[in-house]
C-alpha cells in the first residue's frame, strides 16, 4: 500500500482529514466505473509513446525476472546473486507500476 503522498500534496497539508480526502480522490480515480475507464483511455491515447515505452519496459523486467528464477532453479546463479538481482528487478517493476498509476490518475504519487 502506498502511504507516501506526492511532494506537492504533502506540502499542501498534513492534516489527517486532508490526507484522507487526497487518498479518497485517488481511490475514486482507480474505481472501475465508466468514468474511470474513459479517463484511462484518454490518458493512454494522449500519452501513447510514454504508454508504449512503459509497457515495453515492464515486459522486459518481467522477462528478466522469469529468467532470473529459471537461472536460480538451474543452479546457474547462487542465492546471494539471485537475491541481489531479484530486489533490483522488483524495485524497477514497482517504479514502472507507479508510473502507470500516475499516468492513469494524472498524479505524481510516489
Amino acid at each position: 500500500m502506498v502511504n507516501v503522498l506526492s511532494n506537492r500534496e504533502s506540502e499542501k497539508s498534513s492534516k489527517p482529514e486532508d490526507i484522507k480526502k487526497s487518498l479518497d480522490d485517488i481511490v475514486q480515480k482507480l474505481e472501475q466505473d465508466s468514468g474511470a475507464s474513459k479517463s484511462w483511455e484518454s490518458s493512454v491515447t494522449s500519452h501513447r509513446d510514454e504508454w508504449e515505452l512503459l509497457k515495453r519496459k515492464i515486459h522486459e523486467r518481467q522477462k528478466a525476472l522469469k529468467q532470473l528464477v529459471a537461472d536460480k532453479r538451474a543452479g546457474i546463479i547462487g542465492v546471494d546473486e539471485f537475491e541481489t538481482k531479484y530486489k533490483i528487478l522488483q524495485d524497477e517493476l514497482t517504479e514502472l507500476e507507479f508510473a502507470v498509476y500516475n499516468m492513469r490518475l494524472g498524479t505524481e504519487v510516489q
